[in-house]
């Protein structure tokens, strides 16, 4: 077991009490966590570009174990387990936990998943045992001191990680974090490129995608699309911008 400070058991506490006041909210909602589509994960990650850039990355996964990390009330889990994955999920809040079982089941693929809770800090696992670590949001809601070394842990010789998060420095999600601190964790701190520099003792390959200054409305395509040149030009004169993305793609080979 690890010995957390005093810091990281404040830090545990506080993301589990939020998250489980999230979960409250569609614990009675049955009928909300079925999902009203049937697509699996290489069809569903196909529609962003940053789910677009970790399917690239991770590649085929049929048959193999995924660790969702981080997993919330379980809804990656299940388009992993439709592609054929035996996906495991992890929370550190155990009412995301009750309705990700849920969320499983009701969705038909409660066979091909398992979930626990506990932190990303001190992974409830043996070492080696998954192919791939998949993860979003979530790498801005752990100790970066303490995770990389427990998601290579995890990870078989040559596995995968593959996460999408927060930049810091998007101008629009800064003022919005500013403003609305209700909607966020008290410990939680979206990341910078430098941080990356945490997972070099433990990766073999350490990349990392940005995506998104202008683009804010990926659902709407035609405007969606227009953006996405306009940003893409913008990165290509001006690399700099890259910390002002609003998501960073990281990709990590063990």
């Amino acid at each position: 077991m690890t010995d957390f400070t005093v810091e990281v058991f404040d830090r545990l506490q506080d993301e589990a009490e939020f998250f489980d006041r999230e979960a409250e909210r569609t614990q009675g909602a049955q009928r909300g966590l079925k999902f009203t589509n049937n697509l699996n994960y290489e069809q569903y990650f196909a529609h962003q570009r940053p789910y677009a850039a970790v399917r690239d990355f991770m590649g085929d996964i049929g048959g193999k174990r995924i660790l969702d990390y981080a997993c919330g009330t379980g809804w990656t889990s299940v388009f992993f387990a439709r592609s054929g994955a035996q996906c495991h999920g992890i929370d550190i809040s155990a009412k995301s936990i009750a309705v990700a079982n849920r969320t499983a089941v009701i969705n038909e693929v409660g066979s091909r998943c398992d979930f626990r809770v506990g932190s990303g800090e001190n992974l409830p696992y043996a070492d080696e045992t998954f192919d791939f670590v998949f993860g979003n949001a979530a790498l801005h809601h752990v100790d970066l001191e303490m995770a990389p070394g427990e998601i290579a842990r995890v990870l078989k010789p040559g596995g995968k990680a593959a996460f999408i998060d927060d930049l810091r420095y998007h101008p629009v999600l800064w003022l919005y974090r500013h403003i609305a601190r209700r909607k966020h964790t008290l410990f939680e701190a979206p990341l910078i490129l430098r941080d990356l520099e945490w997972f070099a003792g433990s990766f073999s390959e350490i990349k990392a995608e940005t995506f998104d200054i202008l683009n804010l409305m990926p659902k709407r395509k035609r405007v969606a699309a227009v953006l996405t040149k306009v940003d893409d030009a913008m990165l290509q004169l001006m690399p700099g911008l890259r910390n002002c993305c609003r998501y960073v793609v990281v990709k990590l080979v063990k």
